[in-house]
């Protein structure tokens, strides 16, 4: 091939040009109300992508430019169906540095609860399907942090999980990263404990308290049951990963040990009706825990509170 036909192909392949590389129409879809980043949807050669970046005000902050770069590389370095690809770093104009995300076709968990769409059958698959994704990750010695309904994307072809946002995945600055409301509630205690070495298990807890949800909206006694070992306090009684809590909600185990459990309450119903009506006639009600949440004041408290409200 000559000179001048190799120069014609160069000439065809150069894309330096910006408006080719460039993303255009882009649209500001969120931006963290306390946290410092904000989100893009923008089309590149016609196909959708998600732009992350800095709030305006936190551009050329070295601590959040940081974070966000820390963020893109632990992403760039995850291959798996059910975690949200990240597919680049760019500086933009107007936006500055940038993690290009791919875009995904789908809505939240916490959306796909409120909106009515949760069945037994769904909530089975998109439970195995994260933990799957946890199994991933803990593999390679990453802990999510912040996995909460907000961080599951549901596709609306298929169905199928995509977990998202890694911005606390390698940082023990929560303060100055700061949480988005409704963060804290999904969140271990031992995560809330300066100093505290984490592992897979803060990411257990997490997703204990989205199970528990779950459960609650179906009145799945098998969810309620594995939920309440993945919220224990000490992270030692937990399920140590995530297999384990997808092997859980498969066993046939607990039908029995339900069976007994209603027995015992329904014993326990009695023997309190007939205290109530023959030997004391005011009783001072306690207050209850919450159900869910890293609020209690004991292992005993934490467990006993949920077995009352969640089924």
């Amino acid at each position: 091939m000559g000179e001048s036909n190799l120069s014609s192909c160069f000439l065809v392949l150069d894309t330096s040009d910006s408006s080719i590389q460039g993303f255009t129409d882009k649209e500001e879809i969120y931006e963290s109300e306390l946290g410092y980043a904000r989100l893009f949807r923008c089309s590149r050669y016609g196909k959708l992508h998600i732009l992350k970046g800095l709030k305006p005000v936190y551009i050329g902050n070295v601590f959040y430019e940081q974070a966000l770069r820390k963020e893109f590389e632990i992403g760039y370095g995850l291959e798996h169906p059910h975690i949200g690809r990240v597919l680049g770093w760019e500086t933009v104009p107007t936006l500055g540095h940038c993690i290009v995300l791919e875009y995904i076709d789908g809505i939240t968990l916490r959306a796909f609860m409120e909106q009515g769409k949760l069945t037994e059958e769904n909530a089975k698959k998109i439970l195995h399907e994260v933990c799957d994704a946890l199994e991933y990750l803990h593999e390679r010695q990453i802990v999510h942090r912040d996995l909460k309904p907000d961080n599951i994307l549901i596709t609306y072809n298929g169905l199928n999980v995509k977990l998202i946002d890694f911005g606390l995945s390698d940082s023990d600055d929560y303060e100055i990263l700061k949480f988005p409301a409704g963060t804290r509630y999904y969140l271990a205690p031992e995560v809330l404990q300066p100093g505290q070495t984490l592992d897979c298990r803060a990411d257990i807890y997490s997703l204990g308290i989205i199970m528990g949800e779950m459960a609650e909206r179906l009145q799945s006694k098998t969810m309620a049951a594995v939920s309440r070992k993945c919220t224990r306090k000490e992270p030692a009684e937990r399920y140590a990963s995530a297999a384990k809590v997808a092997h859980a909600l498969e066993s046939k185990s607990f039908s029995f040990g339900w069976v007994v459990s209603a027995a015992v309450l329904l014993l326990l119903a009695i023997a309190c009706t007939v205290y109530l009506l023959y030997v004391k006639q005011e009783v001072e009600h306690p207050v209850p825990l919450p159900i869910y949440g890293n609020h209690a004041e004991s292992v005993e408290q934490w467990t006993d509170s949920i077995l009352p409200h969640s089924l």
